[in-house]
């Protein structure tokens, strides 16, 4: 078994477009929960999502702003990440329980977004996921927060992004962020995943929100493509801001069905979920099956690594929780969902 080497050579797109249509990911909403202002997990519905407000114009983001700003989320992503929430979900709702029956991987939207976008990323950016497989299921999420926010000019993109946010949305009361639970079909294999949902219309659309430099809308669609369709979500909503910061005009709405194509080229979308595909494959052939730390990592070359770390990946109540109950006895307490597998 390995233990520090690289285990996969990327190759072109081309030779990925092949390997999946985007258009078979076809992800099925199987629960959700919320996160409420005192950091406890809480079982929800659609109605703790936030919902959109008018924006008053100008919107100046730097309202409020201060050099020392540190950004929430990233802290509580820290004190309680978003995987040990999907586990929380898992163990704490029947459909949970229900779900993780014949799930293949479990895990998160912004780490597939980050692998599958690894072959479109001009700038080469790094990453790096920890990764289990145990019960033929594979784990997979991103490790402890490192380091600071970023540098100064980020730090405050950040916060432009926040308040942007903050002006536009209607929170329900008590809840700090609500989440989706989505179970898809990546390749062979069914993936549960979580999805933080930045608002809903009223007619129950995902919204995914953002802020953009008017030079750079062209790029930063597709980029933000492939989160958002991997989250079910409906339209894109742009906040148009200009270098100071400031925000003049009315948001740009962008379907998400008129993406591919006008933005993005079918091959490169169908490449995305191509290359996750091989990559999961890649993984479940190479980590043995047992509560083990092994980290997934891109350094901007032409391949990936794989390094045992000397921790267990899951906790001990979770571990416990499923050798409570064979896996024959899951399936037959709880009836599976099973996935309509698009037709070829």
């Amino acid at each position: 078994m390995i233990r520090n080497s690289k285990i996969y050579d990327i190759k072109g797109i081309s030779h990925y477009s092949s390997l999946q249509n985007y258009s078979d990911y076809q992800p099925i909403q199987v629960g959700n929960f919320s996160i409420d202002t005192e950091g406890e997990f809480v079982q929800c519905d659609s109605s703790a999502f936030p919902r959109l407000n008018s924006l008053k114009l100008p919107l100046d983001l730097n309202e409020g702003y201060d050099p020392s700003y540190i950004d929430q989320a990233y802290h509580d992503e820290t004190t309680f990440p978003q995987s040990e929430k999907v586990l929380k979900w898992i163990h704490k709702s029947k459909i949970g329980y229900q779900s993780l029956s014949d799930a293949d991987v479990i895990t998160q939207r912004g780490l597939l977004k980050d692998i599958g976008y690894t072959n479109h990323n001009n700038f080469k950016n790094p990453w790096k996921f920890e990764v289990c497989k145990l019960n033929k299921k594979l784990y997979m999420r991103k490790p402890d927060n490192e380091g600071d926010d970023g540098d100064a000019w980020c730090i405050q993109n950040t916060y432009w992004g926040r308040k942007f946010e903050s002006s536009i949305l209607n929170q329900k009361p008590g809840i700090k962020s609500s989440y989706t639970m989505l179970k898809g079909r990546i390749g062979n294999k069914n993936v549960l995943l979580s999805a933080e949902i930045d608002a809903i219309s009223s007619k129950g659309k995902f919204i995914e929100i953002k802020t953009c430099f008017p030079n750079k809308f062209r790029n930063k669609v597709p980029f933000t493509w492939l989160q958002s369709y991997l989250g079910r979500v409906d339209t894109l909503y742009f906040g148009m801001k200009d270098k100071h910061g400031l925000i003049t005009s009315e948001p740009s709405r962008v379907p998400m069905a008129h993406v591919v194509g006008k933005y993005l080229k079918v091959q490169e979308a169908n490449a995305m979920f191509g290359f996750l595909h091989d990559v999961i494959d890649c993984i479940f052939t190479s980590i043995p099956d047992a509560n083990e730390t092994w980290v997934l990592e891109y350094k901007g070359s032409n391949n990936l690594t794989l390094t045992k770390s000397p921790e267990k990946y899951l906790p001990i109540w979770y571990e416990e929780f499923l050798n409570s109950t064979e896996e024959n006895e899951l399936i037959g307490k709880v009836k599976t969902l099973r996935l309509k597998h698009p037709a070829k």
